[in-house]
């Protein structure tokens, strides 16, 4: 614990429970990355360590209730970086394979189907659902019954398909550069703009994990999360992140208003959705900014 704030608890604890409060936040702190772990990923563990116990004395906070929205949303602190763990796997994946599949095409296939596994298909299927609720001519009640059909529609194969197709054709057309680029940072920024969609948004129903998730994430997961996903892109990309960030923030601003006009809110499918949308749009982004930069 740092100086300035074992100054500034000292009056309300006594020193002898100081390692035990510095237990709790450290168990607090893997809680949450856990969570996102095991949710955003096939990466999950069946319990959580030991030592995830309350230290006597120790008051660890309201996200140590069982249930509710609290520890959830918490988790959000941590999307980017489960995503950006996903990205530096793809581009492990996709630069040991590269000497071995010489087609650029049938390369991309493999890295976008392994995204898909290692994400469970997460935000795949978050797109397939969303465009039947979305695209549906019926009222907002019946889109949203539709939605928790949890059933494939053909509108919805179509646009996951659509969605696909676009990504793999974008990152084959990637040089070894920006396509590494590409492979790390667009995981990172579709894990985070979900965080952004939570934040600025609220839940369509009053429950499942959607509404969890909305209810949870505050100005500390949007803020930590944030400026996480600024400080990895601009460091990797410089003067092209701020392009990156202005296409985007415009994407997901159009899907929040697109999203809050046909559901009055949002749901746990929407918000994946748009993590599939924002991690497809920031390959093509890249794709294009290789292409000037290689114009010049």
């Amino acid at each position: 614990m740092g100086a300035g704030l074992q100054q500034n608890i000292a009056p309300f604890i006594d020193e002898e429970f100081a390692p035990t409060l510095e237990h709790a936040i450290a168990r607090r702190v893997l809680k949450e990355f856990l969570i996102a772990l095991q949710f955003l990923t096939i990466f999950g563990m069946t319990a959580l360590p030991a030592f995830d116990q309350t230290p006597e004395g120790v008051d660890a906070g309201e996200d140590d209730q069982p249930t509710g929205s609290n520890r959830f949303g918490r988790a959000g602190v941590f999307f980017p970086l489960i995503g950006l763990l996903l990205g530096a796997i793809a581009w492990g994946g996709d630069t040991v394979l590269q000497p071995l599949i010489p087609s650029p095409l049938i390369l991309s296939v493999v890295s976008v189907a392994l995204l898909a596994v290692l994400s469970r298909g997460l935000q795949l299927k978050g797109v397939a659902l969303s465009a039947v609720g979305l695209f549906s001519r019926a009222g907002r009640s019946q889109r949203l019954a539709f939605m928790q059909e949890r059933a494939f529609h053909v509108s919805g194969v179509i646009v996951l398909l659509g969605i696909l197709v676009l990504k793999i054709f974008a990152l084959s057309s990637l040089s070894s550069g920006y396509r590494a680029a590409a492979l790390l940072l667009a995981p990172m920024l579709g894990r985070w703009a979900c965080v952004v969609m939570a934040y600025s948004s609220r839940p369509a129903r009053t429950e499942g994990l959607g509404s969890l998730f909305v209810n949870g994430v505050e100005f500390r997961e949007f803020g930590v999360a944030s400026v996480m996903t600024l400080g990895v892109v601009f460091t990797l990309v410089e003067v092209g992140g701020l392009l990156l960030f202005l296409g985007l923030a415009g994407i997901i601003i159009c899907w929040i208003l697109y999203c809050n006009r046909r559901l009055d809110g949002v749901t746990g499918d929407t918000i994946g959705a748009l993590g599939e949308i924002v991690e497809t749009v920031s390959v093509c982004m890249f794709s294009v900014l290789e292409a000037v930069v290689g114009s010049l």
